[in-house]
């Protein structure tokens, strides 16, 4: 079954676009190395400081398996200094996906 990853930044004041730019340039390259994500959204929030990707994976083995990939530790170094507190990532069930 299909499994979707919520994964949330809370951006430092002043640093909002550059989270943005190093978040969307990660799920661009992610997406075209790691064959089991099968969609990404990045979207945000300036006035909050909310960044928030939406990844789908096929299965939740490889949903689970992001936290210990190296180009995620990679991203993870650079938002470093730019974010508040610890990301969020919430593990979930998709349930029902519709695109036009």
């Amino acid at each position: 079954m299909a499994e979707v990853v919520e994964f949330n930044l809370k951006v430092k004041q002043g640093h909002y676009a550059e989270v943005l730019s190093l978040y969307s340039e990660f799920a661009h390259a992610y997406i075209e190395i790691n064959p089991a994500l099968v969609s990404v959204l990045v979207v945000g929030d300036e006035g909050s400081g909310l960044v928030r990707g939406i990844g789908v994976y096929d299965d939740h083995v490889e949903a689970a398996a992001v936290n210990s990939d190296v180009f995620m530790a990679a991203f993870m170094d650079a938002i470093e200094p730019l974010i508040e507190g610890a990301p969020s990532r919430v593990l979930l069930e998709l349930v029902h996906a519709w695109t036009k």
